[in-house]
């Protein structure tokens, strides 16, 4: 038997520009074994500036002009964090995120663009609108245009940006209210794109001037207030909205890196697209400057210097040469004029036609389908031995997850002695400076399987054990979730944690990476164990094919629930929203979207301990939604409480962003049959798509409590108060089985 393939070697990604993406697609259509690769991104989806005009223009649409990141890194077998980088040190090859915990790399690679220089003009951060980033662009352009159009706009910057902002912004303009808007375009060089030829100067200053744009040139801003800009020649205009389209800076965290930088600080590379001072650190786009060779930083080099980008990583992980890149000094470019029509140059050559602009629109598309036409072909279902397995729908194991040609992740050799104990020291290390009690932290060497603890002298204890595999590839946030999840238990159990011990498999790696991987798990979980106020004091860690982690956690509680009699007529709330299992089954699938996944982990992230100490007043008796689905809690509830079945408002339902229109897509998790089949359904309930739901495996979900009608809205209007979902979603009734109302 073959045996697995070790992680051997740890490549991440900060950013994801247009090179990134490029090598993000190069390592989904040819992986590197034994090579992790981490993308860490701000953003999860990533827009291309080539198409930023056109959807300003109203051309495109939000989704036409951004790729999915999340599903891009996927369908690579990328881990993905969703996390701001504050900065690198290249020397020690660490890389420091908000919200996260420093990370080790073997090769980097960077990606991320750069900043408006709003430090160059005096109030610009005040009253400027900057293009980069475009996602708070996109957000700041819509809330201007939320409550009408001003009506005088200043564009600053006169080269090829710009002038296609000003001309889409009229057009936008146009559209909206009928009318164009009175446009100044303010560029401090002696005319309008410098770096264009004449010919195309010319051809814009035409386009500009019939959409009604003044242009002034030859003098820069240098003082912005509320309403007017200033020039250097002391002439002022006014304005209603002013967009600042000028050069981009590097970020300022740059500085610090060590890495060796160009006059104006952005990261220098060499044709090879690796830092002259550190041979293992690669860039591309904006944040790079090939030295000897100077490019200008628009997105049409950063496109070509991905294929570059994708070769020489394989060529430096694998010890051989990287390749050296000579961009072409004359690249086609092609401005839209927001008519119809789009202005063509190459070298010193420059037109105007309907022609340009419709092959603009069919580069742009074609470019982008490259990485948002991602598709997965699942893997064959394994193979039934026909003597001994029935025929698939013959018999109940006709949906066996066994058969299932992806296993869903959720709910579903020992490493080293020093390995163990350098990473505990670095999770707990981890954990303090992330606000966990240092009184919470494991004693000292923890490397026994086994803890010897106190014993309450009142109250009863309560045990519980849950184990997840690789839901997310965040491994902080995964060992946060795997905690959370845990002691979910023991707050349905109307407990609270006390100890906790973990389980966790990791996956064959390199010591060192399977040392920083495991730190980042643990301290994940120590971080949530220490909000809840309890403290991690075993367990025991593995290898194997796949990662997985899991907590034993024993709490204590006062005393066991009030059960409400069916007099009382017992409410269920719900403490959380679901759609988790079709979400992530979904992503496994490149399916979902990014930011449904994000928003799914971040519910899973988020503890019950909030919801928990809503309802311990009342001591209801409760559960957590996890593997069996919201329908088969309820029935579990339901029979704790002496009663036949519940009744189920699926209008009620809080549902996470997503998962409907997943499911109504078809989307299922491995283990939604199996839950439908273990609830009966109402004979007399109407056939619904959303009821799809009802079956959905959660994991790290909310908790179900069954409560007295009388004190339902009390309770109801506290969990609000704090920001839960709508909580009140049925009731408990003696008719047998789920009833749906809708």
């Amino acid at each position: 038997m073959k045996p697995p393939q070790p992680i051997t070697g740890e490549l991440v990604l900060v950013g994801g520009g247009h090179a990134q993406v490029a090598l993000l697609k190069s390592l989904a259509m040819k992986p590197v074994e034994g090579l992790r690769t981490t993308l860490i991104s701000r953003d999860i989806n990533t827009p291309y500036s080539g198409m930023l005009p056109g959807y300003v223009e109203g051309v495109w649409q939000e989704s036409d002009i951004h790729i999915d990141l999340a599903r891009l890194a996927a369908m690579a077998g990328a881990c993905m964090i969703h996390a701001p980088v504050t900065g690198i040190d290249a020397d020690t090859s660490m890389v420091s995120m908000v919200g996260r915990p420093p990370m080790r790399f073997d090769v980097l690679s960077l990606n991320i663009g750069g900043e408006p220089d709003l430090a160059a003009i005096a109030g610009a951060v005040d009253h400027c609108i900057p293009v980069k980033p475009i996602s708070r662009f996109r957000e700041r352009l819509a809330a201007l245009t939320a409550d009408g159009h001003p009506e005088r706009i200043a564009v600053i910057g006169g080269g090829a940006a710009g002038c296609e902002l000003a001309l889409a912004l009229s057009k936008r303009w146009q559209t909206a209210t009928g009318k164009r808007p009175p446009i100044g375009i303010f560029g401090r060089a002696a005319r309008l794109v410098p770096e264009l030829p004449p010919r195309a100067a010319r051809l814009l200053h035409e386009s500009l001037t019939r959409a009604g744009c003044s242009i002034h040139c030859g003098h820069a801003v240098t003082r912005i207030e509320a309403g007017r800009l200033h020039l250097d020649n002391d002439d002022s205009h006014e304005f209603d909205a002013c967009f600042l389209v000028s050069a981009v800076a590097p970020p300022a965290w740059l500085r610090d890196t060590g890495l060796a930088l160009d006059d104006a600080g952005f990261i220098a590379v060499t044709r090879t697209l690796q830092s002259p001072s550190h041979a293992h650190i690669f860039a591309a786009g904006d944040v790079a400057t090939i030295t000897d060779d100077p490019r200008p930083k628009a997105g049409v080099y950063a496109v070509r210097a991905g294929p570059v980008l994708a070769d020489n990583i394989r060529r430096f992980v694998a010890g051989r040469r990287p390749a050296v890149w000579k961009p072409q000094k004359q690249a086609l470019a092609i401005l839209g004029t927001a008519d119809g029509r789009g202005l063509g140059i190459r070298g010193r050559h420059a037109s105007r036609s309907r022609g340009w602009w419709w092959l603009k629109t069919w580069i742009d598309r074609r470019w982008m389908a490259r990485y948002t036409d991602l598709k997965m072909p699942p893997p064959p279902a394994p193979a039934r031995l026909r003597g001994v397995n029935p025929v698939v729908g013959a018999t109940a194991s006709g949906s066996d997850p066994a058969f299932e040609a992806m296993r869903c992740l959720g709910c579903g050799a020992k490493t080293g002695h020093e390995t163990l104990s350098a990473a505990m020291r670095e999770a707990v290390e981890i954990a303090v400076g992330f606000g966990a009690d240092p009184r919470l932290m494991p004693p000292d060497g923890l490397n026994e399987d086994s803890a010897v603890l106190p014993v309450p002298d009142g109250g009863e204890l309560v045990q519980s054990i849950d184990v997840i595999s690789e839901i997310v590839t965040d491994p902080f946030q995964l060992g946060r979730i795997a905690a959370i999840h845990a002691m979910s238990d023991i707050y349905a159990a109307n407990g609270v944690p006390v100890w906790g011990m973990a389980a966790v498999t990791l996956g064959m790696a390199r010591a060192d990476l399977q040392q920083s991987q495991l730190a980042h798990l643990m301290a994940g979980g120590l971080v949530a164990l220490s909000e809840a106020g309890a403290q991690l004091v075993g367990g025991h860690t593995g290898e194997s094919d796949a990662l997985t982690i899991g907590y034993a956690v024993t709490g204590w509680r006062e005393a066991p629930p009030n059960i409400p009699s069916p007099d009382e007529d017992p409410v269920l709330i719900l403490t959380k929203p679901l759609g988790t299992g079709v979400i992530m089954a979904a992503h496994m699938q490149i399916a979902a979207r990014g930011e449904w996944v994000a928003e799914a982990t971040t519910m899973m992230a988020t503890g019950n301990a909030a919801a928990a100490a809503i309802l311990a007043p009342h001591r209801p008796p409760m559960t957590d939604v996890t593997g069996f689905g919201l329908a088969r809690h309820a029935m579990n509830l339901a029979e704790r409480c002496g009663m036949a079945g519940a009744t189920i408002d699926l209008e009620s339902l809080p549902l996470l962003r997503g998962a409907q229109s997943l499911l109504a897509a078809g989307h299922r998790s491995s283990l939604h049959d199996q839950n439908r089949g273990s609830v009966r359904l109402s004979a007399g309930a109407a056939p619904s798509p959303l009821a799809d739901i009802l079956f959905d495996p959660q994991t790290s979900g909310g908790l179900l409590a069954a409560v007295p009608a009388a004190t339902a809205a009390e309770i109801e209007a506290a969990l609000q108060s704090a920001g839960h979902a709508r909580a009140r979603v049925g009731r408990l009734t003696d008719s047998p089985g789920i009833t749906l109302e809708s």
